[in-house]
C-alpha cells in the first residue's frame, strides 16, 4: 500500500483535525517560550562576614550581573544565653536555645560577660563567628 493510496482513504474531515491539533501544538509551544522570557530573574545572595553580601542576578543564561549589596547588621554585642551545663554562648534567636530548658540557661548581658564566665562562641549561631 504506498502512501497515495492511504492519502485517498483518509476523510478529508480527519486531516483537518489532525492539522489544526498540529497548529495548536506549535502554537502553544510558542506562547510557552515566551513566558518563560517574562519571568522575574533568579537571584542567589552570598553573605559575607562582614555582612555585605554578592547578588548574582542572571536574567538569561548568558547574561549574568554581580553587585553588592549591603545587609542587615547583625549586633556585634547583646545578651547571650549559654548552658549551664556546657560552655557556649548562643544569640537569644539561634536555634540551639530552643534546645536548651529555661532552667539551665545562664544569661549574659554581653559577649564579654561569658568570655569572663569561660563560655566561647557557639559554632552554628550566625553572627558569632
Amino acid at each position: 500500500m504506498s502512501i497515495k493510496e492511504i492519502l485517498e482513504k483518509i476523510n478529508p474531515f480527519y486531516t483537518l483535525i489532525l492539522l489544526i491539533v498540529v497548529a495548536g501544538i506549535f502554537f502553544g509551544l510558542g506562547r510557552l517560550s515566551k513566558l518563560e522570557e517574562t519571568k522575574t530573574p533568579i537571584k542567589i545572595e552570598y553573605a559575607n562576614r562582614d555582612q555585605t553580601s554578592a547578588v548574582i542576578t542572571a536574567t538569561s543564561q548568558n547574561e549574568v550581573e554581580k553587585k553588592a549589596v549591603v545587609k542587615e547588621v547583625i549586633p556585634a554585642d547583646g545578651p547571650v544565653i549559654g548552658s549551664k551545663s556546657g560552655k557556649k554562648y548562643y544569640f537569644p534567636w539561634c536555634g540551639t536555645v530552643k534546645r536548651i530548658l529555661p532552667q539551665n540557661q545562664v544569661h549574659f548581658a554581653s559577649i564579654e560577660e561569658a568570655k569572663k564566665a569561660s563560655f566561647t562562641p557557639g559554632g552554628n549561631c550566625k553572627g558569632l563567628w
